[in-house]
């Protein structure tokens, strides 16, 4: 595979491509003029295929003319699942590494095209880093790095290699965020102000084991960080709906804790009061609440709520000069197009007319998938990115700026609620840059 270079111009690809005869882009994807199988195989290597890992390769293997070469993942056991996945979808049995570090191995490997990642958290920005050395797309599950260090890292491997690296954030495709998107776009919610997002979602079963043992997670969300653990979700979408990275951009945060009592409470209740998992000192708070100031002045309120018991709820409420909408509800309220004042209608009043160009076309294909469908359009945009080598829609200037809010709001809790700058990772670029078009993203 050719490593795309400062010049790449994607217009000019698929001009060359169509006069090749091969083919032909329709709504921001390439596809076969036959219409059957001339598209060029997308070859793909997992790594990382746990529970997550082996979704997200099933996904993949429903796909035409998406291929799996390789998997890695240091139980021996999930690579054999994964080849076995893999024989049955009619597929060659793929190559697999079982070694601590044989992600970079598998980056190395010629006859792949790119390399997603489903790891725990702490290995997402190694795995990308050897990807794009290597000259392959990366794409990783979220977050995409830890640490200003790591953010850095990957915005600038991908600068240096020209290789694009994209964060598989699947809730920007859910149906009722891409038809707000849509909306948003068509102006009527007029001039956006205010945004509210949250990761509210009870994880303790994730966090403690049935058998009363610390899971993975357990280290990564609640013994060794005050903050919001896991932004992406709730700020992805809201982060597209204002055009950050493009023409907008994160300028500040402030960000403060509640106490931490859920974990405790639901160990003592699971396993007894004396057990050591109700006795630990976790530091995260049960609720993180955020404040976030945009450069072009719209304020954004962001929870993170997942030591609570709680239904999910991700809020997605979006406000603006003529309307708002409240994901909490699916409701709508438009000033002057809306039957009666100030009262909600049903959001899905409108889908006719504004359900995302996306979802009216792969909705029936999408639905099967996990999510609720958005994990095959994520993973299929992806996918469309690396045959046609164009940019991703969620670039590594996203994945680092989504990614990153987790260390600054635990500098700004432990900093008695402090504002914290946004990097700025597209180092001013973000004022040129024009929002995706809206069959793209």
């Amino acid at each position: 595979m050719k490593t795309i270079n400062s010049g790449f111009n994607r217009r000019d690809f698929i001009k060359t491509s169509a006069a090749a005869g091969l083919y032909t882009a329709t709504a921001g994807y390439t596809k076969a003029i036959t219409g059957n199988s001339l598209q060029r195989p997308v070859r793909i290597g997992f790594v990382g295929i746990g529970s997550r890992g082996s979704g997200m390769l099933r996904v993949a293997l429903s796909m035409e003319n998406v291929e799996i070469p390789a998997v890695c993942d240091i139980v021996e056991e999930k690579v054999e699942r994964a080849q076995r996945l893999v024989e049955a979808a009619g597929q060659p049995k793929p190559i697999g590494f079982t070694g601590p570090e044989d992600y970079k191995k598998l980056a190395e490997l010629k006859n792949l095209d790119a390399v997603f990642t489903a790891t725990p958290w702490k290995l997402h920005t190694p795995v990308m880093v050897a990807a794009m050395k290597s000259g392959k797309y990366g794409g990783t599950e979220m977050p995409a790095c830890d640490g200003y260090d790591e953010a850095w890292e990957l915005v600038e491997t991908s600068e240096k290699t020209k290789m694009p690296c994209m964060l598989l954030e699947n809730y920007t495709y859910m149906r009722n965020v891409k038809m707000v998107l849509n909306m948003v776009r068509e102006g009527m919610f007029g001039d956006l102000t205010h945004c509210e997002t949250g990761y509210q979602h009870d994880t303790r079963y994730v966090t403690i084991s049935s058998t009363g043992e610390l899971l993975w997670r357990a280290y990564e969300r609640v013994l060794n960080n005050t903050g919001n653990r896991y932004p992406t979700h709730a700020i992805g979408p809201v982060a597209q709906w204002t055009n950050i990275n493009r023409g907008n951009r994160f300028e500040y945060l402030v960000s403060i804790s509640s106490r931490s009592l859920g974990l405790r409470h639901y160990a003592a209740t699971k396993f007894g009061p004396d057990h050591p998992t109700a006795k630990m000192n976790y530091k995260v708070g049960d609720v993180n609440t955020s404040l976030i100031q945009t450069n072009n002045g719209i304020t954004i309120t962001l929870y993170y709520d997942s030591m609570s018991p709680r239904p999910v709820d991700f809020i997605y409420r979006i406000q603006g000069t003529k309307g708002i909408y409240s994901g909490t509800l699916n409701k709508i309220y438009l000033e002057g197009i809306s039957p009666r004042d100030h009262t909600w209608e049903d959001m899905n009043t409108y889908m006719d007319k504004y359900d995302h160009p996306l979802w009216k076309k792969f909705g029936a294909i999408a639905e099967k998938s996990g999510h609720g469908g958005s994990d095959y359009l994520c993973f299929r945009a992806f996918v469309e990115s690396i045959r046609n080598r164009s940019e991703v829609p969620i670039d590594v200037y996203d994945a680092a700026t989504w990614s990153i809010i987790t260390t600054m709001t635990e500098e700004s809790v432990l900093n008695k609620s402090r504002a914290i700058d946004f990097p700025d990772f597209t180092r001013g670029r973000w004022q040129a840059r024009k929002p995706l078009a809206i069959g793209i993203i």
